[in-house]
């Protein structure tokens, strides 16, 4: 197992958990402690979780899995949504895209579409997410407007009163939020 699936199969066990050990982490993930001890010790300097005697608990009280760490998470159903929500917006209008992997996935969908390949602009796209807006912002047929604000380190989104300001200015034709889980009883969660 790669150090990378490693890092997200502790960091996913303890957003599950809120707190692991190191015999019952490297048991789980059939290594040796030694190297779960360094794997805690080299997420706790990335601010990923803090070292606890003989294990780790989650940081901080709202704790939430790095975006990086999320994307390999439902990959083939993250890009049938984003296949089938990129089918539903016309060439030419304003889309509003919040952060989130599912919503990363419905811009590299938008991207890749051959009749959105000229125009002025083919799309507009509005999003407060900082990936988002690098991926499309090198592309001309799209018109990039980013929202400002304060960056969440976690998931690369831009938060607070200047982000809702400029959203309050803006009229969107179609707007993909991204949520934590979708129940078919319940709706969504975010």
């Amino acid at each position: 197992m790669s150090r990378d699936a490693r890092w997200k199969a502790l960091l996913e066990l303890l957003v599950e958990r809120g707190r692991l050990e190191v015999e019952e982490a490297a048991s789980r993930l059939e290594v040796s402690a030694a190297t779960i001890r360094r794997d805690f010790d080299q997420l706790a300097e990335q601010q990923m979780l803090v070292r606890t005697r003989g294990g780790a608990v989650v940081h901080g009280v709202s704790y939430e899995l790095p975006l990086r760490y999320k994307t390999a998470r439902r990959a083939s159903e993250k890009q049938r949504i984003a296949q089938a929500v990129a089918a539903l917006v016309a060439p030419g209008e304003a889309v509003g895209l919040t952060g989130g992997t599912t919503t990363t996935e419905v811009a590299r969908a938008l991207a890749v579409r051959g009749d959105l390949g000229s125009g002025t602009p083919a799309l507009t796209v509005v999003t407060n997410a900082l990936n988002i807006a690098n991926e499309l912002a090198v592309r001309p047929q799209f018109k990039i407007v980013v929202t400002g604000g304060v960056a969440r380190p976690q998931s690369y989104e831009l938060i607070g009163p200047l982000a809702d300001g400029v959203l309050g200015q803006i009229t969107l034709d179609v707007a993909v939020l991204g949520v934590v889980a979708f129940d078919v009883a319940h709706g969504a969660a975010a």
